[in-house]
């Protein structure tokens, strides 16, 4: 596990509270009743359903509970962290998909800012079973690694274990006692944008203008880059109601050094919905058209 800070500016001081790593190594059985206990957390691995189907893609994920005051990272984790991984070990047949992240939070850690999660999340994968399976029980096997924070960071690992009965083909499976868990965190993750709203991103010289016509205005709009050193995480965003919409500000990293073609990430809105946003960056002396984004 390779922990690394990224600097949000040369010229910012340097502040940071020192890293301390540690490695933990831990495993469980198949059969065992309890998540995988790391460092200030506990992951579990976990399925929607309590059973499998032939040829029926179902929900599995990782359930991280984590002590108060400690967090894990989203897909960009900011300033400083690494997103947990999953290495999934499956039968022959199964294909496991990427793993899912639902809208994170901005943590700050002064003098920086991190996306993340605190308390409890799920991060969902789909997985797809083959057409036939054998009788009894298949067993999902992940190879986890994390890093969780607070005052320092700690790099963890473990490999977590599964194991689901098999019913018949055409029996719709039980669900667990996790389905609520997962029907909450798809209720959180980035959804498409809806087809009537129109967005345009523009470079200015210092900052990125987005501006989105939604049909009403937004009073609460929080933006999160799919990619690093895009916006300076720490600058608050400038958040500019209008009567169909917003304009939102975003501070160009100062570590961002050369145009991009297009502007990535996640938009948090007014009661916590999220939509996927991958939008052209028109220059500041263009006439930027509003479009819509396309997923």
């Amino acid at each position: 596990m390779r922990l690394y800070i990224r600097m949000p500016s040369v010229r910012r001081s340097l502040t940071l509270l020192p890293c301390a790593v540690f490695l933990l190594l831990s495993a469980r059985s198949a059969d065992a009743a309890q998540p995988l206990a790391g460092q200030h957390l506990s992951v579990g691995l976990v399925s929607e359903d309590a059973a499998r189907t032939p040829g029926r893609s179902f929900w599995a994920g990782c359930h991280f509970k984590l002590e108060e005051g400690w967090r894990i990272y989203g897909s960009n984790p900011g300033d400083s962290g690494s997103p947990p991984k999953a290495l999934w070990n499956l039968p022959t047949g199964f294909e496991a998909g990427e793993m899912q992240f639902p809208a994170p939070q901005r943590i700050p850690v002064p003098p920086l800012v991190n996306y993340g999660y605190e308390d409890d999340v799920l991060l969902p994968v789909r997985i797809t079973a083959p057409r036939t399976l054998p009788t009894g029980a298949v067993k999902l096997q992940a190879n986890l690694r994390w890093v969780v924070c607070r005052e320092v960071c700690i790099a963890g690992k473990g490999v977590e274990e599964l194991s689901l009965p098999v019913v018949a083909a055409g029996i719709k499976p039980p669900p667990s006692p996790e389905r609520a868990l997962f029907e909450s965190t798809r209720s959180h993750l980035p959804q498409a944008l809806p087809a009537a709203w129109k967005l345009s991103v523009v470079a200015q010289k210092d900052d990125f203008v987005l501006t989105a016509r939604v049909g009403r205005s937004m009073t609460e709009v929080t933006f999160f880059p799919a990619e690093p050193l895009i916006i300076e995480n720490a600058v608050p965003q400038e958040l500019h109601p209008v009567p169909q919409g917003f304009r939102l500000s975003l501070k160009k990293s100062e570590q961002l050094l050369k145009p991009i073609s297009r502007l990535k990430g996640v938009l948090v809105l007014t009661g916590s919905m999220a939509y996927k946003v991958d939008a052209p960056v028109s220059p500041s002396q263009g006439a930027p058209n509003p479009h819509t984004s396309g997923f």
